[in-house]
Order: structure tokens, then sequence, then C-alpha cells
């Protein structure tokens, strides 16, 4: 037993010398153009993203606050400025150009067509055409699904108010059936991004204790405190394809891409079920309360808590802030130790204020990042909560 136990390394060590491999330089490959167009008839103007496939030419800069005008630079990517994009329907071969959004000086990549240019409706067909500056170019085509008798543009974007406690609830949607729809897409807003699935079928009940299966550690998807938007869209194959498809981080292989001479998606959907769904729970803890507090300037702040996931040495945390609109709170607990980031909308990064504190009997004491300059209460009183 130790003659073979001594032997092992011996006997290994040739082949690990055997694997040293040499340092290679690869050329980087020539610049694909990557293009993400989604039709929709209910929205005020057409996004048409175009950039370029990253291919290690350009250093970029991840570091930037994300910014919807300028969407590309500030995700990472490297937009395709100066391009002529075009939307064709018919037998047109002129179409409508679209506009390029600039910051500055700068062209993003994002064109835009404004209703008033090119009304998108249901059933009708559309095509994309891409020329750049050196030549080359894109085209792309879709299939708006069709809507029923009564459709009004812009109807599938109003929502709907419902109130889900988190416990005891199940949200049930139902919407009628789509011609020309390849299938349907469900999609959640949740603080760890969107939940998404698609569906053939035209119902889907929503629980209360559903699981966000795209984020780490399967957190919920529903949380205490939130207004979290629930849609349905019916979708065309190209929208189907593209998202149901893998990529590999490599060479992009493995996504099913919609446009010719590039890389992408130009697809369409039309708005079904939109909800606003506003997200109680029983309170079982102390810290499930109202939590009442005054600002530097004198007025009165009032935060709703709950613990939202209890943990063996740390918990979660979520609420909001009852006394400024679209303000939430997400947070952990680990003993008396409280910890509360508020950020500004469900599904994005910006965080308002940062707060570090104690739970002591029915008080929160503590103090704010100065990062942030806030002016929120440093003492919170706990009372009975009080349901809108």
């Amino acid at each position: 037993m130790r003659r073979h136990v001594f032997a092992l390394p011996l006997f290994a060590l040739p082949l690990l010398t055997a694997c040293e491999l040499d340092a290679v330089n690869v050329a980087s490959p020539r610049a694909s153009i990557v293009v993400h167009a989604v039709l929709n008839p209910d929205v005020a103007e057409q996004v048409i993203l175009v950039e370029s496939s990253l291919t290690g030419r350009v250093v970029i800069n991840d570091s930037r606050k994300f910014d919807a005008l300028d969407p590309i630079r500030t995700a990472g990517g490297e937009p395709l400025s100066g391009a002529d994009v075009r939307l064709l329907t018919g037998t047109d071969t002129v179409g409508a150009r679209a506009i390029e959004t600039r910051v500055g000086t700068r062209g993003t990549g994002r064109y835009t067509v404004p209703a008033s240019v090119v009304t998108v409706r249901p059933g009708v067909t559309y095509r994309l055409r891409i020329r750049t500056s050196d030549a080359r170019e894109v085209t792309g085509e879709t299939l708006v699904p069709s809507a029923m008798a009564g459709w009004v543009m812009g109807a599938g974007t109003v929502p709907q108010p419902v109130t889900l406690n988190r416990s005891t609830d199940t949200l049930r949607l139902s919407w009628g059936a789509v011609p020309d729809a390849r299938t349907y897409a469900i999609r959640i807003e949740t603080p760890n991004g969107p939940w998404f699935l698609f569906s053939d079928s035209t119902r889907f009940a929503l629980t209360g204790s559903l699981r966000n299966f795209f984020a780490a550690g399967l957190p919920s998807v529903w949380y205490p405190g939130f207004r979290q938007t629930a849609s349905v869209v019916a979708v065309d194959r190209n929208f189907y394809d593209y998202n149901r498809s893998g990529n590999d981080p490599f060479g992009g292989t493995g996504l099913i891409s919609s446009v010719r001479g590039g890389l992408g998606l130009f697809s369409s959907m039309l708005g079904l079920v939109r909800r606003d769904v506003t997200v109680d729970d029983r309170d079982r803890t102390p810290l499930d309360a109202q939590w009442v507090g005054t600002n530097a300037s004198a007025q009165r702040v009032e935060l709703d808590l709950w613990l939202e996931a209890p943990g063996p040495t740390i918990s979660s945390v979520s609420g909001r802030v009852r006394t400024t609109a679209d303000r939430y709170i997400v947070g952990t607990l680990q003993g008396e130790n409280l910890r509360l980031a508020t950020i500004a909308g469900v599904g994005t990064a910006d965080t308002v204020s940062l707060f570090s504190g104690r739970v002591v009997g029915d008080s929160i004491s503590g103090s704010y990042d100065a990062r942030f300059g806030t002016t929120g209460p440093r003492l919170l009183r706990r009372q009975a909560r009080v349901r809108p």
C-alpha cells in the first residue's frame, strides 16, 4: 500500500512537465455588427441598438453608471455610430430613416423611429436595413403579432393595480389567443433582475412563493413592500428563437440570430397584460412594522420593513419608503445589525442611500453613508403598520 502511494507523484511528474505550453498571440477577429430591436405597436418610438462585437480591439470602461440614452457604451459595449438605419414595409425600397441619439458630440448606437414617422401596427411585416459607413449591410424581417378586434394603440402599456399577499395569494393571469404569435412571454420585474418565462398557454398562475431561478441563491420573485410589474406579451418567432438559444462567450455560436449580415435580434411583440403588483406579507417578526422618524429638515419619514427571508446568521430585508414614491428598500439583518439600501425603482441599480444601524427594542438607530448626502432620519420608532 505504501509503495503505491509514494509512486504516484513520481509517475505524474513527467505528465505535469509535458503539459507546459508556450504563449501564443491570437489575432483579433473582425468585429461583427450586432443588432437589438423589438418593434412594439404600443410605444411612442421604436428603438434600434447597433454596436460592434467585442474582439479586444478597444478598452471598455465598465464602471460607468447606466444611461438609457447611451445604453451600449454605459453597459460596456462599443456603439456603432453614423449608420444608415431604416424601417421599411411592403414594396418600399427607401423606408423611414432612424435618427441616432447623441450624447454631447458623441453617437450612441441608439437609433429611434417615432410613431409620427412610422406607426407600427399588428399583423404587418416590417423590414430592417442597416448600412454602415464602411459599406457593410445588415437586414432583417419581422411579422408583428396580430391583434384582436377592438385593439387600441397604447392599451397594452396601461397597468392594472393589484395587491398580492406573498404568504396567501396567487396572481392569476389570462388573455386571448393572438394570431401570428409564436408564443407568449411572461415577465416580472424584481430587484435581482427580471423573472422571465415563455408559455404556450393563454393563462398562467404566479404564486407568492415563486423563486427566481435566474438569480444566484434562488431568491424570491416577490418582495414585500415593492410594487412590481408583471406583464404578458405575444412575441414573434425571432424573439422566441433568440431568447431560447444560448450564447458562447468566445464566438457567439449557439445564438439563433434573426438578422443577415450580422448578429442579433430584429423581432416584434404585442402587449396583452400588465399588472402593477403591490406586494404585501404577514407581520411575523419584530422588524415587520412601520417605522417612523424625522429627517434633518423636520419632515416625517415613514418606512415599511419586512424580514423578507430568514437566514441562519444573516436575514434578507425588504420594504418601501412610504413618504416618497418609487423608493424601495433592500438590506440585511445580522443579529441587531441592520443595513439598508434605498433604491430608485424596482429593476434599477440606482442607490439613493445606504443606512447602517442597530435594532434595539422598538427603535432603530444608526447613520447614513455620507457619499449620498441624505437627510434621512437617524432614529426610527416602531409602530403598528397601517396598510393602505
